[in-house]
């Protein structure tokens, strides 16, 4: 079975793992804006485009149409949609110089999602969704911290990202950017899923590792040379 991961967000990972090979790419739309100042970056945060926002989406559901025709993948799995938290965080502020107890704690709002940016990555999730249906294509979501454990053998790394950088790198397998990187860790835990007896972990020092490009390459001369003698 042909198994195809997504890491959805502006910028979107794509994997798929065909014959035992991760191959792994990344979807940027080419028309987004620029941003040029803070003033830039401010109204980024607040400001919802439904023009834009409309060619966003459009451009995505005819990607992952060709992604999906292409490869000829059999089964999505979709990183979990983020939660819809617009006020982030509270961090525990303390002050001590306070005359209270010989300090004071104070907590403030950090971080936090735009609305802009929860709108757009929760239609992109859904136009993946359409399309996996349009295509008859079975879809399934799988939370971030479960498809880490699976592939990094722990659900909340103090740096995930870089260590699904590094782990493809174990791996042998070639990705264009940290996105895809993790698009190959939910493509991976997909496969163990649906093969759970067949496969270790990744971090396992004996697990069979994918040929890396080089093999490939030597294996399918060596078939050539075998046919042509």
């Amino acid at each position: 079975m042909i198994l195809g991961g997504l890491d959805i967000a502006t910028t979107t990972g794509a994997a798929v793992l065909k014959d035992g090979i991760f191959t792994a790419e990344t979807f940027v739309f080419s028309g987004a804006k620029k941003k040029k100042s803070i003033l830039d970056d401010l109204e980024e945060k607040k400001a919802l485009d439904a023009v834009e926002l409309g060619k966003v989406f459009d451009w995505f559901e005819r990607v992952v149409r060709v992604w999906i025709l292409t490869h000829g993948i059999q089964k999505v799995a979709i990183e979990e949609p983020l939660r819809t938290d617009f006020s982030g965080r509270k961090k525990a502020v303390v002050d001590a110089g306070s005359n209270w107890a010989g300090k004071s704690v104070t907590y403030e709002k950090k971080g936090g999602i735009s609305l802009k940016t929860i709108f757009k990555l929760h239609g992109l999730e859904a136009v993946a969704c359409r399309v996996c249906a349009q295509l008859n294509i079975p879809a399934v979501f799988v939370n971030q911290a479960t498809w880490r454990a699976a592939f990094l053998g722990h659900g909340r790394p103090p740096d995930a990202k870089s260590e699904a950088v590094k782990m493809c790198r174990k791996l042998g397998i070639e990705i264009s950017s940290v996105d895809s990187a993790e698009a190959v860790g939910v493509c991976w835990w997909l496969d163990r899923t649906l093969n759970p007896y067949s496969h270790r972990r990744a971090n396992d020092l004996f697990a069979d590792k994918p040929p890396t490009n080089a093999q490939r390459q030597i294996q399918e001369a060596e078939k050539l040379f075998k046919a042509a003698t």
